[in-house]
Protein backbone atom coordinates (compact mmCIF):
# COMPACT_ATOMS: atom_id res chain seq x y z
CA UNK A 1 0.00 0.00 0.00
CA UNK A 2 2.71 2.30 0.85
CA UNK A 3 4.61 1.55 -2.40
CA UNK A 4 1.49 2.15 -4.68
CA UNK A 5 0.84 6.01 -2.23
CA UNK A 6 4.17 6.69 -3.71
CA UNK A 7 3.21 5.69 -7.11
CA UNK A 8 0.38 8.49 -6.51
CA UNK A 9 2.46 11.09 -5.17
CA UNK A 10 4.95 11.20 -7.71
CA UNK A 11 2.20 11.03 -10.33
CA UNK A 12 0.05 14.00 -9.01
CA UNK A 13 3.92 16.14 -8.95
CA UNK A 14 3.49 16.36 -12.91
CA UNK A 15 1.35 19.12 -14.22
CA UNK A 16 -1.39 18.66 -16.23
CA UNK A 17 0.83 20.75 -18.97
CA UNK A 18 3.34 17.88 -18.54
CA UNK A 19 1.14 15.04 -19.19
CA UNK A 20 -0.31 14.19 -22.31
CA UNK A 21 -0.65 13.01 -25.57
CA UNK A 22 1.56 11.90 -28.99
CA UNK A 23 4.77 12.69 -28.04
CA UNK A 24 8.61 12.45 -30.00
CA UNK A 25 11.38 11.24 -27.70
CA UNK A 26 13.15 14.48 -27.63
CA UNK A 27 10.24 16.25 -26.41
CA UNK A 28 9.04 13.24 -23.84
CA UNK A 29 12.39 13.60 -21.89
CA UNK A 30 11.89 16.83 -20.81
CA UNK A 31 8.47 16.54 -19.58
CA UNK A 32 9.64 13.39 -17.30
CA UNK A 33 11.72 12.59 -14.26
CA UNK A 34 14.14 9.91 -14.09
CA UNK A 35 12.69 6.89 -12.46
CA UNK A 36 9.35 7.85 -12.16
CA UNK A 37 7.75 6.23 -15.05
CA UNK A 38 6.03 3.22 -16.65
CA UNK A 39 7.49 2.17 -20.23
CA UNK A 40 5.66 -0.58 -22.05
CA UNK A 41 5.31 -1.07 -26.03
CA UNK A 42 3.55 -2.47 -29.00
CA UNK A 43 2.40 -3.13 -31.84
CA UNK A 44 -1.79 -2.43 -31.15
CA UNK A 45 -3.04 -3.57 -34.73
CA UNK A 46 -6.63 -3.94 -35.02
CA UNK A 47 -7.09 -2.49 -31.34
CA UNK A 48 -9.03 -4.80 -29.42
CA UNK A 49 -10.35 -6.29 -25.78
CA UNK A 50 -6.83 -8.03 -25.22
CA UNK A 51 -4.82 -4.75 -25.60
CA UNK A 52 -7.15 -2.84 -24.00
CA UNK A 53 -7.08 -5.10 -20.78
CA UNK A 54 -3.40 -5.09 -20.95
CA UNK A 55 -2.49 -1.37 -21.19
CA UNK A 56 -4.95 -0.96 -18.34
CA UNK A 57 -2.88 -3.44 -16.00
CA UNK A 58 0.38 -1.30 -17.31
CA UNK A 59 -1.51 1.59 -16.03
CA UNK A 60 -2.49 0.18 -12.64
CA UNK A 61 2.21 -1.08 -12.53
CA UNK A 62 2.64 2.51 -12.03
CA UNK A 63 2.04 6.23 -13.52
CA UNK A 64 2.91 8.08 -15.51
CA UNK A 65 2.24 4.96 -18.52
CA UNK A 66 4.33 5.76 -21.47
CA UNK A 67 3.54 3.58 -24.80
CA UNK A 68 5.69 3.06 -27.62
CA UNK A 69 3.77 2.11 -30.73
CA UNK A 70 6.00 0.40 -33.16
CA UNK A 71 6.36 2.02 -36.51
CA UNK A 72 5.03 0.62 -39.33
CA UNK A 73 7.80 -0.27 -41.34
CA UNK A 74 8.91 -2.64 -38.28
CA UNK A 75 5.91 -3.99 -38.21
CA UNK A 76 5.99 -4.89 -41.91
CA UNK A 77 9.19 -7.01 -41.08
CA UNK A 78 7.81 -8.61 -37.76
CA UNK A 79 4.65 -9.26 -39.05
CA UNK A 80 4.16 -9.71 -42.52
CA UNK A 81 3.61 -7.63 -45.87
CA UNK A 82 -0.24 -7.03 -44.89
CA UNK A 83 0.82 -5.70 -41.96
CA UNK A 84 -0.09 -3.69 -39.73
CA UNK A 85 -3.92 -3.06 -41.06
CA UNK A 86 -3.90 0.19 -39.34
CA UNK A 87 -1.06 2.64 -39.70
CA UNK A 88 1.00 3.50 -37.03
CA UNK A 89 -0.64 7.04 -36.87
CA UNK A 90 -4.23 6.10 -36.39
CA UNK A 91 -2.97 3.21 -34.17
CA UNK A 92 -1.25 6.22 -31.71
CA UNK A 93 -4.33 8.37 -31.72
CA UNK A 94 -6.03 5.29 -30.94
CA UNK A 95 -3.89 4.51 -27.58
CA UNK A 96 -2.97 8.24 -26.82
CA UNK A 97 -7.48 8.02 -26.06
CA UNK A 98 -6.73 6.03 -23.67
CA UNK A 99 -7.73 7.81 -20.40
CA UNK A 100 -4.98 5.73 -18.31
CA UNK A 101 -2.11 6.48 -20.87
CA UNK A 102 0.10 9.38 -20.53
CA UNK A 103 2.07 9.50 -23.24
CA UNK A 104 2.52 7.65 -26.42
CA UNK A 105 5.45 7.44 -29.30
CA UNK A 106 5.90 5.85 -32.63
CA UNK A 107 9.54 4.42 -33.20
CA UNK A 108 10.70 1.84 -35.36
CA UNK A 109 12.83 0.26 -32.64
CA UNK A 110 11.63 -2.53 -30.24
CA UNK A 111 10.66 -0.82 -26.56
CA UNK A 112 13.68 -1.87 -24.63
CA UNK A 113 16.24 -0.66 -27.34
CA UNK A 114 19.24 0.23 -25.17
CA UNK A 115 18.70 4.25 -26.37
CA UNK A 116 15.03 4.27 -25.32
CA UNK A 117 15.92 2.97 -21.98
CA UNK A 118 18.78 5.47 -21.68
CA UNK A 119 16.47 8.80 -22.45
CA UNK A 120 13.40 7.36 -20.74
CA UNK A 121 14.60 5.68 -17.61
CA UNK A 122 11.23 4.45 -16.44
CA UNK A 123 10.78 3.07 -12.87
CA UNK A 124 8.86 -0.23 -14.62
CA UNK A 125 9.77 -1.69 -17.99
CA UNK A 126 6.92 -4.04 -19.24
CA UNK A 127 7.06 -7.51 -21.30
CA UNK A 128 4.48 -9.08 -21.81
CA UNK A 129 4.42 -13.20 -20.92
CA UNK A 130 5.43 -14.73 -24.37
CA UNK A 131 8.68 -15.88 -26.03
CA UNK A 132 9.64 -15.79 -22.40
CA UNK A 133 13.31 -17.69 -23.31
CA UNK A 134 13.73 -14.54 -25.36
CA UNK A 135 12.35 -11.96 -23.21
CA UNK A 136 13.76 -13.26 -20.20
CA UNK A 137 17.31 -12.84 -21.91
CA UNK A 138 16.46 -9.44 -22.68
CA UNK A 139 14.92 -8.75 -18.86
CA UNK A 140 18.87 -10.23 -17.69
CA UNK A 141 20.57 -7.68 -20.05
CA UNK A 142 17.69 -4.91 -18.76
CA UNK A 143 19.02 -5.46 -14.94
CA UNK A 144 22.19 -5.38 -15.60
CA UNK A 145 22.37 -2.03 -17.52
CA UNK A 146 20.06 -0.49 -16.04
CA UNK A 147 19.73 -1.60 -12.14
CA UNK A 148 17.15 0.92 -11.65
CA UNK A 149 14.43 -0.19 -13.89
CA UNK A 150 12.64 -2.81 -12.46
CA UNK A 151 11.43 -5.87 -15.32
CA UNK A 152 7.72 -6.74 -15.11
CA UNK A 153 5.88 -9.21 -16.45
CA UNK A 154 2.32 -9.06 -17.66
CA UNK A 155 -0.31 -11.39 -18.97
CA UNK A 156 -1.48 -10.44 -22.17
CA UNK A 157 -4.06 -12.45 -23.63
CA UNK A 158 -7.36 -12.73 -23.30
CA UNK A 159 -8.83 -15.77 -24.62
CA UNK A 160 -10.20 -15.77 -28.39
CA UNK A 161 -8.74 -11.90 -29.00
CA UNK A 162 -6.28 -11.13 -31.02
CA UNK A 163 -5.08 -9.37 -34.12
CA UNK A 164 -4.40 -12.36 -36.02
CA UNK A 165 -7.39 -14.21 -34.93
CA UNK A 166 -10.06 -11.26 -35.92
CA UNK A 167 -7.86 -11.14 -39.08
CA UNK A 168 -8.64 -14.72 -39.87
CA UNK A 169 -12.32 -14.37 -38.82
CA UNK A 170 -12.67 -11.27 -40.80
CA UNK A 171 -11.34 -13.51 -43.86
CA UNK A 172 -13.09 -16.42 -42.92
CA UNK A 173 -15.63 -18.14 -45.52
CA UNK A 174 -18.64 -20.03 -45.02
CA UNK A 175 -18.84 -23.48 -45.72
CA UNK A 176 -21.48 -23.79 -47.65
CA UNK A 177 -21.52 -28.06 -48.36
CA UNK A 178 -22.72 -27.93 -44.82
CA UNK A 179 -25.81 -26.36 -45.53
CA UNK A 180 -28.33 -28.80 -46.80
CA UNK A 181 -31.30 -26.84 -48.15
CA UNK A 182 -30.43 -26.15 -51.49
CA UNK A 183 -32.50 -22.57 -51.46
CA UNK A 184 -30.70 -21.53 -47.99
CA UNK A 185 -27.06 -22.21 -49.66
CA UNK A 186 -28.07 -20.22 -52.17
CA UNK A 187 -29.47 -17.03 -50.23
CA UNK A 188 -26.13 -17.19 -48.25
CA UNK A 189 -24.23 -17.38 -51.04
CA UNK A 190 -25.60 -14.55 -52.73
CA UNK A 191 -25.64 -12.52 -49.60
CA UNK A 192 -21.93 -13.97 -48.37
CA UNK A 193 -20.70 -12.38 -51.79
CA UNK A 194 -22.68 -9.43 -52.36
CA UNK A 195 -20.70 -5.59 -52.64
CA UNK A 196 -23.61 -3.66 -51.07
CA UNK A 197 -21.84 -1.23 -48.65
CA UNK A 198 -25.24 -1.58 -46.28
CA UNK A 199 -27.51 -4.83 -45.85
CA UNK A 200 -25.99 -7.98 -47.46
CA UNK A 201 -29.79 -9.16 -48.57
CA UNK A 202 -30.24 -11.82 -50.74
CA UNK A 203 -33.60 -13.05 -52.28
CA UNK A 204 -34.63 -15.68 -54.97
CA UNK A 205 -37.98 -16.37 -56.59
CA UNK A 206 -38.27 -20.08 -57.88
CA UNK A 207 -41.38 -21.15 -60.64
CA UNK A 208 -42.43 -24.44 -60.77
CA UNK A 209 -39.41 -25.55 -58.35
CA UNK A 210 -37.01 -24.32 -60.13
CA UNK A 211 -34.89 -20.88 -59.20
CA UNK A 212 -35.62 -17.92 -62.35
CA UNK A 213 -34.64 -14.70 -60.95
CA UNK A 214 -32.47 -14.27 -58.01
CA UNK A 215 -30.43 -11.05 -56.16
CA UNK A 216 -28.73 -9.01 -53.53
CA UNK A 217 -29.19 -5.63 -52.43
CA UNK A 218 -27.79 -3.08 -55.05
CA UNK A 219 -24.36 -1.36 -53.66
CA UNK A 220 -24.93 2.34 -52.61
CA UNK A 221 -28.36 2.10 -53.79
CA UNK A 222 -31.73 2.06 -51.82
CA UNK A 223 -33.00 -1.11 -53.83
CA UNK A 224 -33.92 -3.93 -52.28
CA UNK A 225 -33.51 -7.63 -53.31
CA UNK A 226 -37.01 -8.27 -53.30
CA UNK A 227 -37.94 -5.78 -55.57
CA UNK A 228 -35.04 -6.47 -58.30
CA UNK A 229 -36.32 -10.15 -57.94
CA UNK A 230 -39.60 -9.42 -59.10
CA UNK A 231 -38.51 -7.29 -61.73
CA UNK A 232 -36.03 -9.94 -62.99
CA UNK A 233 -39.45 -12.31 -63.06
CA UNK A 234 -41.72 -10.22 -65.01
CA UNK A 235 -38.50 -9.52 -67.86
CA UNK A 236 -38.81 -12.85 -67.88
CA UNK A 237 -42.27 -12.70 -69.03
CA UNK A 238 -43.62 -14.93 -65.93
CA UNK A 239 -46.49 -13.54 -63.83
CA UNK A 240 -45.11 -12.89 -60.02
CA UNK A 241 -48.18 -14.13 -58.49
CA UNK A 242 -47.43 -17.78 -59.96
CA UNK A 243 -43.63 -17.98 -57.99
CA UNK A 244 -42.46 -18.66 -54.20
CA UNK A 245 -40.37 -15.12 -52.77
CA UNK A 246 -37.77 -16.41 -50.42
CA UNK A 247 -35.86 -14.19 -48.60
CA UNK A 248 -32.81 -14.27 -46.16
CA UNK A 249 -34.70 -12.12 -43.75
CA UNK A 250 -37.98 -10.98 -43.58
CA UNK A 251 -39.46 -8.18 -46.18
CA UNK A 252 -39.57 -4.38 -45.21
CA UNK A 253 -42.75 -2.58 -45.40
CA UNK A 254 -42.01 -1.32 -48.40
CA UNK A 255 -40.96 -4.43 -49.77
CA UNK A 256 -44.02 -6.18 -48.52
CA UNK A 257 -46.24 -3.44 -50.39
CA UNK A 258 -44.11 -4.71 -53.69
CA UNK A 259 -45.14 -7.83 -53.08
CA UNK A 260 -48.72 -7.41 -52.46
CA UNK A 261 -48.95 -5.47 -55.52
CA UNK A 262 -47.63 -8.44 -57.28
CA UNK A 263 -49.61 -10.76 -55.77
CA UNK A 264 -46.86 -13.05 -54.80
CA UNK A 265 -48.80 -15.32 -53.01
CA UNK A 266 -45.77 -17.21 -50.56
CA UNK A 267 -43.20 -15.86 -48.76
CA UNK A 268 -39.88 -17.53 -46.96
CA UNK A 269 -37.33 -15.49 -44.99
CA UNK A 270 -34.66 -17.34 -43.19
CA UNK A 271 -33.62 -15.40 -40.12
CA UNK A 272 -36.22 -12.98 -38.29
CA UNK A 273 -35.55 -9.37 -38.39
CA UNK A 274 -36.79 -5.86 -37.71
CA UNK A 275 -39.93 -5.08 -35.90
CA UNK A 276 -42.11 -7.58 -38.26
CA UNK A 277 -44.20 -5.09 -40.03
CA UNK A 278 -43.72 -5.88 -43.17
CA UNK A 279 -44.79 -9.60 -42.06
CA UNK A 280 -47.94 -8.29 -40.33
CA UNK A 281 -48.90 -6.52 -43.36
CA UNK A 282 -48.65 -9.63 -45.45
CA UNK A 283 -50.39 -12.06 -43.19
CA UNK A 284 -53.32 -9.39 -43.02
CA UNK A 285 -53.89 -10.03 -46.93
CA UNK A 286 -53.62 -13.86 -46.41
CA UNK A 287 -50.47 -14.14 -48.04
CA UNK A 288 -48.46 -17.56 -46.72
CA UNK A 289 -45.19 -16.45 -44.56
CA UNK A 290 -43.07 -18.70 -43.16
CA UNK A 291 -39.85 -19.20 -41.92
CA UNK A 292 -37.68 -21.18 -44.07
CA UNK A 293 -35.64 -24.55 -42.27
Amino acid sequence: ATALHAVGRRFESYSAHQMGGIVSLTKLAKKIKPYETTLVGGVFDLFHVGHLRYLKKCSEIGRPLIVIVQADKTVRIRKGFNRPIINEKRRAEIIAALGFVDFVLVLDKPSHHEKYLEIIKPRYYIFSRETMQYRGYRAKLINEKFPKIKVVFLNKNVPRASTTLIAKRILAQRDYSKIKNPIARRLYFLADHSKASIGKISALATYHGKVIAESDNIENRDVHAEHIVIKKTRHKGINPGQVKLYILIPPCLPCAQEILKNQIPEVYYLHPYGNGDGLKLLRQHQIKVKKLK
